[in-house]
């Protein structure tokens, strides 16, 4: 799914509406625009209801289609939910790695990484949710690997710390998960429950948090 799909306010996608009746479209196009239109119907769900509230029937019901079209593109709400996230995911990853591109310094990468996620995820909680709130917590093997995979990533970019520091083989191991996971816990609280500080604030004085432990 293009990255551009997942902005609040952007146009439907390519055939998001399509004709009833007989149509000459090729059969894997119109499979694909169904699986996106209800991943776009489950972003709207998943992020207002939650993934325990949410059934199969609402999914359904928002994407307009039928509960048949619904069980060819996934087993169920799980697989929705996991496909939902990995997308989302791939469209983030994208958007921060240009974002930080430019940056030589470790720092500023970091700074810049931040900072663009926490816009984009600001800019349209309903990815937060999904992120930041949801995926966190449910237990499913498939989701949970890939946040954990997530937070593997993102610590992994974080000891890349402790090479600027002469003690950075002292710093505890749990560090980098506890700066992680903290941090998402703060974004999904900022922006989805809309408690604390303002998303830009809170990214700007995340941003410092994380790099107090590699300082010199």
């Amino acid at each position: 799914m293009s990255g551009a799909q997942w902005g609040r306010g952007e146009d439907e996608p390519f055939l998001a509406r399509l004709p009833p009746g007989p149509h000459r479209l090729p059969r894997e196009l119109v499979r694909e625009h169904q699986r996106r239109r209800i991943l776009l119907a489950a972003l709207d769900v998943f992020g207002e209801l939650g993934f325990a509230a949410t059934t199969v029937k609402d999914l359904v019901r928002k994407s307009h289609v039928s509960r048949a079209t619904f069980y060819e593109a996934f087993a169920d709400k799980e697989a929705c939910m996991a496909a939902l996230h990995e997308e989302i995911l791939d469209w983030l990853s994208e958007q921060v790695a240009a974002a930080v591109a430019e940056c030589s310094d470790w720092r500023e990468q970091v700074r810049v990484a931040i900072a663009t996620a926490v816009e984009l995820l600001a800019d349209d909680p309903r990815l937060a949710a999904v992120c930041a709130v949801e995926a966190p917590a449910i237990r499913a093997p498939r989701i949970r690997a890939r946040h954990e995979a997530l937070v593997e990533e993102l610590c992994k970019g974080l000891r890349a710390g402790r090479t600027e520091i002469h003690r950075g083989e002292e710093l505890p191991e749990i560090l980098e998960p506890a700066l992680v996971c903290g941090a998402i816990y703060l974004i999904g609280r900022t922006v989805v429950h809309r408690e604390g500080r303002d998303p830009v604030t809170m990214g700007a004085e995340l941003s410092e948090l994380m790099l107090v432990p590699y300082s010199p």
